[in-house]
Parts: C-alpha cells; sequence; structure tokens
C-alpha cells in the first residue's frame, strides 16, 4: 500500500479547530464537554501531531484529509456545540452523534411555514340551494328527442 500523503497544512487547520472548539467548550461561560468527547478531542489531537491524519483506512475518507467524514462531523458538532454555550440536547451530550437520517422520525407532523395552519376544505350545509329548473312550454317538450319504438331487427343478439 503506498504511503498517504496529507497536506500539513489541511493537518494544522483541523489540529487547531478541533482544539479551539475544546477550550471554548470548557471555558468559564462554555456548555463543557462530556468524557467522550474529552476522549474524542485528545485522541484525535494526538494521532493527528504523531501521523498527520487521525485515520487510515481509505473506505473512511478521502485519502489527502487529516479527518475521517465522520471524525469531521463530530469536529463540527463540537464546535457547534460550544459556540451556543449550552448542551444541545441529551442524544448529543452523550456519545457520537447519530446518523442525519436517523434524527426525525417520519411519523411525526412536521409543523407548517405560515404558522397557523387551516385546511382547505369545503362545507356541503354552506352551498346555496340549487335553483328549481323551469317549467318546459308544450313546444319545447314536443321539440326534445324521443325513443321511436319498432325499428329493425338484425336476429343478432347483443
Amino acid at each position: 500500500m503506498a504511503k498517504r500523503t496529507v497536506d500539513k497544512r489541511k493537518t494544522a487547520k483541523a489540529l487547531r479547530k478541533l482544539r479551539k472548539a475544546a477550550e471554548r467548550a470548557t471555558g468559564a461561560d462554555g456548555p463543557g464537554l462530556t468524557n467522550w468527547e474529552k476522549d474524542f478531542v485528545e485522541g484525535v489531537s494526538g494521532r493527528l501531531e504523531k501521523y498527520g491524519s487521525a485515520f487510515r483506512d481509505p473506505g473512511k475518507g478521502r485519502l489527502d484529509d487529516a479527518l475521517s467524514q465522520r471524525q469531521a462531523h463530530v469536529a463540527r458538532v463540537i464546535d457547534k456545540k460550544s459556540r451556543k454555550g449550552k448542551a444541545m440536547n441529551k442524544d448529543e451530550a452523550k456519545g457520537p452523534p447519530k446518523q442525519e437520517g436517523l434524527r426525525r422520525s417520519s411519523f411525526k407532523r412536521k409543523t407548517p411555514m405560515g404558522g397557523a395552519y387551516t385546511p382547505r376544505v369545503r362545507d356541503i350545509n354552506e352551498d346555496p340551494p340549487d335553483p328549481p329548473e323551469p317549467e318546459l312550454t308544450p313546444e319545447q317538450k314536443r321539440a326534445a328527442l324521443h325513443l321511436v319504438p319498432g325499428g329493425k331487427s338484425t336476429g343478432k343478439k347483443r
């Protein structure tokens, strides 16, 4: 297997962002880090300093990046948490974040964009009554088409 080459600037940038987020979170007004997050920051920082990259498996991310896709996602979550100044929610404070598609149940009702939503329905009791049909004069009655009985029969059954 060929040796990976990771840009030193990418490694330094990832290390700097991770450390800044950890410092901001553990600061006086920060929400603090959970034990799992502390271990993550220490482990990834150590690997970045020693190897220049925090992952080895090419299936986990691009080979020229310093962090895998999952590690970069967790680093972003820690950064977001540190900027808010309070814990996000119980699930993300306990451990690694869940996959993006599994955060919300598809059975939950979504809130409408405009706020109060009223469905567009029609009540048939509110409709005006149909107008009565006009009476036909005898001349109009005669002008209508009528079925004439007694046509030719071809003898075939229908």
